[in-house]
């Protein structure tokens, strides 16, 4: 007959606590026997019992913290660190030995016992503030906006650069500490090899533009609402990340199409330098006439060299995550008005880290944002963070945070 774990798990459990209780129920009977022999050796039965079961636990314990990586082992707070050394010298043991009853590092212990020696740091022992730890407010600010914001286009980079527009000094690796901290931490992905450029010269002058206008980006997807197909044309500038038009077109736009809607924007905008566009038939011999009679020389990207284009395909990367998860209407005019709504709030409200926190509106016109203020608990006085999250013109899935600092008194 083949062994069944899940079988006789259940039967050694079930005589486990059957001798268990018999052993009780005798203990139990003997301690109120007259002979005091009897007592004292249940009594001292009982201790020897009940220090096998606390050996037992500890060693789990031990184990546990063991197997946890050394960063992310709980602290020792100052009381346990003195109980520590007490238990050491009570015990006679060495450094070694202490060290590794409790999951320690020897020199952590040595530094610990030159603190008490007066010749170490007195803030391993008195209880002071650690120097770099985020004020406890910042840590709620972190985990707030979070919990409001749990879609995948608020990532840790996004609600460190909405700290940081609210005047809080605050990285992106601070951010994943915080969220972590009272977590497991999951094991990480290996990271991927990097996608191999094509060779040539990169040309750094049209994707890093000094100014605004001077070099934009063009290019065309597709959504699916039920079974229909609808094409989105896109341009933004180079400089600010700002959407310049977004436009549906219920079949595939040609090159006269594309030429007017570059057209459209500069009439509104001003017209560019360079426009850059990848090598779609839209973009071929006749999309490049009508730029010439524009005065806008065309550059078209290499063959499989998505990068050169790669701010108008990141814009996309955002545009169908809010894309899935929001309903439209199945007609050109209903999505178009949900463009505009999503257009009017990528260019005033969504943050980019490439423009230091700031909007595409708030770089297209220079504005800078206050330099940010690096909140610890040592410092004092406390602060008091707001947060409030509400929707673009009543668009559930375009959130705007909202974050006030206030200082006590």
């Amino acid at each position: 007959m083949p062994f069944d774990p899940a079988t006789i798990a259940p039967v050694v459990d079930a005589m486990a606590v059957v001798l268990a209780q018999a052993m009780q129920v005798a203990r139990i009977r003997l301690s109120s026997a007259a002979s005091p022999l009897l007592r004292l050796m249940i009594q001292r039965d009982h201790a020897v019992t009940e220090s096998a079961i606390l050996r037992r636990e500890l060693d789990v314990l031990r184990t546990s913290r063991a197997a946890m990586p050394p960063h992310r082992r709980p602290d020792y707070p100052p009381e346990q660190r003195m109980a520590i050394i007490q238990l050491m010298r009570l015990r006679d043991w060495n450094v070694k030995t202490t060290a590794g009853r409790f999951v320690l590092h020897p020199n952590t212990l040595r530094a610990w016992i030159k603190a008490v020696e007066g010749k170490g740091r007195p803030s391993l022992l008195d209880g002071a503030v650690v120097w770099n730890r985020m004020d406890d407010a910042v840590r709620w600010a972190a985990r707030e906006i979070r919990r409001l914001c749990p879609g995948p286009e608020f990532g840790t980079r996004t609600i460190a650069r909405h700290l940081v527009r609210a005047g809080i000094q605050v990285s992106r690796s601070t951010v994943q500490r915080l969220l972590r901290e009272p977590e497991v931490e999951k094991p990480r992905r290996k990271p991927r090899p990097p996608m191999e450029k094509p060779v040539g010269t990169t040309p750094d002058r049209l994707l890093a533009p000094k100014k605004p206008n001077q070099v934009w980006h063009s290019d065309i997807t597709q959504i699916r609402i039920l079974w229909f197909t609808f094409y989105i044309a896109a341009a933004l500038d180079g400089f600010s990340r700002k959407l310049l038009v977004l436009k549906v077109y219920a079949r595939t736009p040609c090159a006269r199409n594309m030429a007017a809607l570059v057209r459209s924007a500069a009439a509104k905008h001003g017209s560019p330098k360079f426009l850059i566009t990848d090598n779609g038939s839209q973009f071929r011999k006749q999309f490049g006439k009508a730029l010439r009679r524009q005065r806008i020389r065309q550059v078209r990207t290499r063959v499989r060299a998505p990068f050169l284009n790669g701010k108008i395909e990141r814009f996309f990367r955002t545009f169908k995550l809010w894309q899935r998860l929001t309903l439209m209407a199945a007609g050109a005019s209903g999505i178009q008005r949900r463009l505009d709504v999503f257009a009017s709030w990528y260019n005033t409200c969504r943050t980019h880290s490439a423009l230091d926190s700031r909007t595409p509106e708030e770089a297209h016109c220079g504005k800078a944002l206050p330099n940010p203020i690096a909140y610890r608990t040592r410092d004092g006085p406390k602060i008091y963070i707001g947060i409030r999250r509400r929707h673009f013109r009543g668009d559930p899935r375009l959130p705007v945070v909202e974050i006030t600092v206030r200082k006590a008194a």
